[in-house]
């Protein structure tokens, strides 16, 4: 028996509990040192086994004892066993990728298919090489579907994850401009995602495919199809996201427009797996978002549309869009820069600066080197700021009683620490 092998007779033992973080409670849990650019979870080997796990899995030979298991590279020792493990496991399981709108997506996917099942999800956004094992290994023996989301920011990253996961369903929500630094382009992106498609033709697993996306539909024409929308839900374009179905109104919590996809998206699977249109709908109203993806505040009179979990030239131009069409009064804009364009970075800021200095809004506030370089010289009406911080001592001197202001930028920037 190699060491493979017996971590995973432990793991049974330990009914596939796991850790990487030495903060959470590890009592009967397999802890892994997981080394990252910044920490190297080898130093926290003894102290995980003192805190009660049960073994701990190393990369670095130096580190001897009871319980503790060498192996040339944990991550990959991980994601070995995850691979295992999901082979234990006859259920369906659905992957979502994209561009845009995965986690949205699938957090709606998960509460509607909990109105019949037992459902296993990606928490947060555990998409990457490293999120995808953890997240496998939270599904158990009580789980009936499982719905996992998939991130890649360069060529090839999206088979990887696959061949872990091992789904029985995928779906790819749009192509977009994201990771242009890592994909070289926006045809590179299509294809990335198109790896999506391309895995599940060889391995004769289904794709959802929204219709109205010719690029989509191009791309999946050789597969096994479930293309959607396959009933009429209209958009109001009201905020936040109002939809009809029926002559019946369906008010959600999800602001901006852009969101009908992720709806759309999420009613199909729900019908697939013998969800009602109703029922799905009733569930997405409930559904409040969180982690600054399309989320509404309100303070001190302030209305707030905070989404800039991330951003990218697709998702900012849809939200912007939205923000114009949907909201009246006094109203601004926080951008902060987008980043991982590579070369794209230049063209991209200078097109979205100039769209919004071209719209009717009362106040323009940007954040970062890229949006600096972008407006120029221009005499147009904005603000601009080095970083959140700074934004943040000069916001919090105005007077913005009765504004409606939508916050978007990537995760880097933390925008959202303006209003906080």
């Amino acid at each position: 028996m190699n060491t493979e092998e017996k971590l995973f007779e432990i793991l049974k033992k330990c009914q596939f509990k796991v850790s990487k973080d030495t903060r959470e409670d590890l009592r009967g849990k397999a802890y892994f040192a997981i080394k990252g650019d910044s920490f190297d979870g080898n130093r926290f080997v003894d102290e995980a086994l003192r805190k009660g796990a049960v073994i701990a899995v190393t990369d670095d030979i130096k580190k001897i004892g009871d319980n503790i298991y060498f192996v040339p590279n944990v991550l990959n020792t991980l994601q070995n066993l995850a691979r295992k493990y999901r082979q234990t496991f006859q259920i369906p399981i659905l992957v979502i990728g994209g561009s845009n709108g995965k986690t949205t997506s699938k957090e709606l996917v998960r509460d509607i298919l909990k109105t019949k099942y037992k459902v296993c999800a990606t928490e947060g956004s555990l998409n990457n090489h490293l999120g995808v094992p953890l997240s496998i290994f939270s599904m158990n023996k009580k789980t009936q579907i499982g719905v996992f989301e998939i991130g890649a920011n360069h060529p090839n990253e999206h088979i990887e994850l696959l061949n872990i996961i091992n789904p029985t369903h995928v779906v790819v929500t749009n192509n977009g401009m994201d990771h242009l630094e890592g994909f070289g382009s926006p045809s590179g992106a299509r294809k990335a995602n198109k790896e999506i498609y391309d895995w599940a033709l060889k391995n004769r697993v289904k794709v959802f495919v929204n219709k109205e996306h010719k690029d989509l539909m191009s791309d999946s024409k050789r597969n096994i199809r479930i293309t959607y929308p396959e009933v009429n839900i209209k958009n109001t374009n009201q905020n936040p996201l109002t939809v009809v179905w029926k002559q019946k109104k369906y008010k959600t919590k999800m602001f901006g427009n852009y969101n009908i996809e992720n709806v759309l998206l999420s009613v199909s699977v729900g019908k697939n797996f013998g969800v009602t249109v109703e029922e799905a709908l009733k569930t997405i109203c409930k559904y409040k978002p969180t982690s600054k993806r399309s989320q509404f505040l309100s303070k001190n009179k302030i209305k707030y549309i905070v989404d800039c979990y991330n951003a990218n030239p697709t998702s900012v131009s849809l939200s912007l869009q939205s923000f114009i069409k949907s909201t009246n009064g006094p109203r601004g804009v926080i951008l902060g820069d987008m980043l991982e364009l590579g070369k794209y970075s230049a063209s991209e800021h200078k097109k979205i600066a100039s769209y919004v200095l071209k719209q009717k809004i009362d106040q323009v506030i940007f954040v970062g080197k890229n949006f600096k370089i972008a407006v120029g010289k221009t005499r147009k009406p904005h603000d601009w700021f080095p970083d959140s911080v700074s934004a943040k001592t000069w916001f919090d001197k105005q007077k913005f009683k009765s504004y409606t202001f939508l916050l978007k930028g990537s995760r880097g920037m933390k925008i959202e620490k303006i209003i906080e």
